[in-house]
């Protein structure tokens, strides 16, 4: 659907008597990038007529507008075997950078997505996991939340015979990228008010429960999930929270079209 049918769309819905607010669903992250545009031109109806607020918000009375978008990995050869056509009409080589250059975007018109990650996809190595969490750390300053999910096979597609992702299977690194992507909802939409009971909890929780259910793979990524001090994780984890130097991905200033897909 192009932009001004769209916005036709939502002039429309606006204009229904006794329609207070509008809330979305659903949406794919390289069309913000294609027409960046589009989320500006819907922010007069859609983020002001949403009924959420947060305190990160530009607009006048702190609105924003939440979608839905499943972005699953950051590893290009997991999304080349199995996602591809997400990217269009960008590259899947290129998808980190839609990913980054997209929730930029949305975020600069108070749009903040709620967004889904896959831990275990068949054939995922520790590699792919490493790489997700890369394009995690390079989100961690996004106005989101960011939903960490196992594999689950889905009937009548081509990986319903494959194996479900179990948690008590997870390595060390899904586990960090499942703590970190909690980390980042806990600050963004909770914040200071109950950040310092994590901090309090989850020593506790480990060692009354969590090593017993999970085992000291679970350590590290708890403590980080409970603010604990870089210093104590920076040779315990992948991720170094403490320095910015080490990153993989960064938003860039421009994602380009190939020419053989411009068209």
């Amino acid at each position: 659907m192009r932009t001004p049918a769209l916005k036709r769309l939502f002039e429309s819905v606006a204009a229904v008597a006794d329609v207070k607010h509008i809330q979305l669903t659903h949406c794919a992250i390289a069309p913000v990038v294609r027409n960046r545009k589009s989320s500006r031109s819907f922010r007069r109806l859609a983020v002001g007529m949403s009924s959420d607020q947060h305190p990160a918000s530009t607009q006048s009375e702190h609105r924003y507008q939440h979608l839905f978008i499943s972005l699953e990995t950051g590893s290009v050869r997991i999304f080349k075997q199995y996602m591809k056509g997400k990217a269009s009409p960008y590259r899947p080589e290129q998808w980190p950078d839609v990913v980054l250059k997209g929730m930029e975007i949305l975020n600069r018109h108070d749009w903040f997505p709620i967004c889904t990650f896959i831990l275990g996809l068949p054939g995922e190595t520790r590699e792919d996991t490493r790489h997700s969490l890369d394009l995690l750390f390079a989100l961690k300053d996004a106005k989101w939340c960011v939903i960490p999910t196992l594999f689950v096979p889905l009937e009548d597609t081509r990986l319903e015979r494959k194996e479900s992702a179990k948690l008590v299977e997870m390595t060390n690194v899904q586990w960090e990228f499942f703590s970190t992507a909690w980390r980042y909802n806990v600050d963004f939409w909770r914040g200071s008010n109950v950040r310092w009971k994590f901090n309090l909890g989850v020593p506790i929780y480990y060692y009354l429960l969590g090593r017993k259910l999970f085992g000291n793979i679970v350590k590290y990524p708890l403590l980080r999930f409970g603010h604990s001090p870089e210093r104590l994780l920076r040779d315990k984890l992948y991720l170094n929270f403490g320095d910015d130097r080490t990153a993989r991905y960064r938003i860039p200033g421009r994602v380009e079209i190939p020419a053989e897909r411009a068209a």
